[in-house]
């Protein structure tokens, strides 16, 4: 017994010797994140999706629901407590998540910079939104004043997506054919949040050269508030060897129409 208690007193001081230096590390990686050369496990996410979901999409959903739980908890604050101080630490917090994951994962995104903007900005934004209106409301409580920040906000957000569909926008997206029947083909495609396309397999009209495996650019028509899906294949690339997993990066190889 006595040996047993020296070898956990030993443990319990190694342990406090090395844990600054892990509290130093862990804050590292907070802040300036290096690249992981492995995804992250999603081992809860997994159980909530389907199996064939692609690590890109599991990444998206992080920040989706990240950015989800970061507005219901300022709702929240709202309604109990307004506090500018509160509003700020939430902010911080999703700010640095968001950092965290599209930079310690940039590999693993089809393409992360359009991510890292979204999530980025519009945490900032938020974080505007709801301190401006603890501000509004504490110091002018007329309603009238409310509605016209409200109207603000609404334009911001308007202005916002502007800019980001005039940086990232575009009207095509990549996709990887998965199986060709007669006049049709079927494409595995990424969520692609520049092309505001939403992950699945689509069928769109067959054209010449086409095989399983292959990379194909797709042309992508917008419908107001339902986002945007593929319509028709503008090139075909030489993609993966047939008979290998279409989720594999959606990036286009060498070009062969």
């Amino acid at each position: 017994m006595g040996l047993d208690l020296e070898e956990l007193l030993y443990r319990i001081g190694e342990g406090a010797e090395t844990l600054p230096g892990r509290a130093a590390r862990a804050l590292g990686d907070i802040i300036v994140p290096e690249a992981s050369p492995k995804p992250p496990s999603f081992k809860l996410l997994r159980k909530l999706v389907r199996k064939d979901v692609t690590v890109h999409e599991l990444l998206s959903l992080r920040l989706q629901l990240s950015f989800i739980a970061y507005l219901l908890a300022n709702l929240l604050l709202m309604i109990l407590h307004p506090s500018p101080a509160a509003v700020l630490a939430l902010s911080m917090i999703e700010a640095l998540y968001v950092r965290r994951t599209t930079l310690k994962y940039r590999d693993f995104f089809v393409d992360h910079e359009p991510y890292a903007f979204f999530y980025t900005y519009l945490t900032a934004i938020t974080f505007l939104a709801f301190e401006g209106y603890v501000a509004v409301k504490r110091y002018y409580p007329h309603a009238g004043y409310q509605y016209m920040y409200l109207i603000a906000v609404f334009l911001l957000v308007l202005a916002f997506r502007w800019a980001f569909k005039e940086k990232y926008g575009r009207d095509y997206t990549y996709g990887t054919v998965e199986e060709v029947k007669n006049d049709l083909a079927r494409v595995f495609v990424h969520d692609d949040i520049a092309a505001n396309v939403k992950p699945g397999r689509y069928w769109v009209p067959a054209v010449r050269d086409l095989a399983p495996g292959r990379v194909v650019k797709l042309l992508v028509e917008d419908r107001k508030l339902r986002g945007a899906i593929p319509v028709r294949i503008l090139e075909v690339y030489l993609g993966e060897p047939q008979g290998q997993s279409s989720h594999t990066s959606t990036e286009p190889k060498a070009e062969i129409e």
